[in-house]
């Protein structure tokens, strides 16, 4: 009787144990010391990523031609409106993109960008943040460089979107029954004190946005991916790293939750950090890099065109 009473107990113990146990913390140091190899992979991918960064910067120009698009798409429809119709305000300057793609002009909003992670009031005590501060502050603690959302900077940028359908083959049709899209909006700040001379801006914060929602099923998942830093690790004065890097994930109607990329593993059961940037992370935005080229080709060529027949208009001018 005695043996079992205490088998209990200490099978009871085990289990409050259990249910009470934090995962265990990164440990960086000695992952370099026994998955040197793993880091150095890592090492290469933050390069690569800081590269792709790097490529993504030189497009801060296409920032005030969405801005300017958005003007006249407004005062279009102010004219339709008001059957007042002005055809300059048909004019765009970024007229075509990649199939299955928008491009916008963004202002940096923090309700705008987390808007579907809120849990109850979305201001400042919504447990969202609590979750950021808590992972924030557990990364801090093992030396891990991290921080908590800051969208107050009022920085404007573009954002791409590729969207797709999720589509169900069902045995007389095949139907559409959810979508899918990612989107990575590039925030710049102004690179000189003058904020009335064209310049190109630099580039001060990337955040990637994953959907889906299958209507069908009733699922939505929901992934933002917040880089504070990018401009960090361009130059040679410090390494390059993503470390500060979050992750905020939120399935159906369930609290949402934060991961911070330096406080991933990376060992050989668990190589998560490296996995995150060489299999997702530097795929992705080589793959916004020529979507965004493909948008930036398609607007410098209706500029080229426009040179071209105001050279040939001259041209002729001097035939007489």
């Amino acid at each position: 009787m005695n043996f079992k009473k205490w088998t209990g107990i200490a099978l009871a113990c085990t289990l409050i144990g259990s249910l009470g146990a934090q995962p265990r913390e990164v440990d960086r140091q000695r992952e370099t010391e026994e998955f040197p190899d793993l880091q150095h992979t890592e090492l290469l991918q933050d390069r690569n990523i800081a590269d792709a960064y790097q490529r993504l910067g030189t497009l801060g120009w296409l920032v005030s031609m969405a801005e300017a698009d958005r003007g006249f798409a407004a005062a279009e429809r102010e004219d339709l409106e008001n059957s007042n119709f002005d055809f300059r305000n048909t004019f765009r300057f970024i007229q075509y993109t990649p199939r299955n793609t928008y491009i916008r002009f963004v202002t940096e909003n923090q309700n705008a960008l987390l808007n579907t992670f809120y849990g109850t009031t979305g201001g400042a005590d919504d447990p969202l943040f609590a979750e950021v501060k808590t992972k924030v502050d557990r990364a801090k603690a093992v030396g891990i460089q991290a921080n908590e959302i800051d969208f107050s900077q009022n920085r404007r940028g573009i954002e791409l979107t590729q969207y797709d359908f999720i589509y169900a083959n069902d045995r007389d049709a095949r139907r559409a029954v959810g979508s899918r899209r990612k989107s990575v909006t590039l925030f710049f700040s102004p690179s000189n004190a003058q904020a009335d001379t064209e310049q190109q801006g630099r580039l001060t914060m990337v955040v990637t946005r994953i959907t889906e929602d299958n209507f069908r099923a009733g699922i939505r998942t929901v992934q933002l991916i917040i880089d504070p830093t990018p401009d960090l690790g361009w130059t040679n004065e410090q390494p390059p790293n993503t470390d500060d890097v979050l992750i905020l994930h939120r399935y159906n109607e369930k609290p949402s939750t934060c991961v911070v990329v330096g406080a991933m593993h990376n060992t050989t059961t668990n190589p998560h950090r490296a996995r995150f940037k060489q299999q997702f992370y530097v795929k992705l935005l080589d793959h916004f890099w020529r979507l965004y080229s493909m948008v930036a080709n398609y607007a410098s060529k209706d500029d080229n065109d426009f040179n071209e027949e105001v050279i040939e208009d001259l041209e002729h001018s001097i035939d007489y």
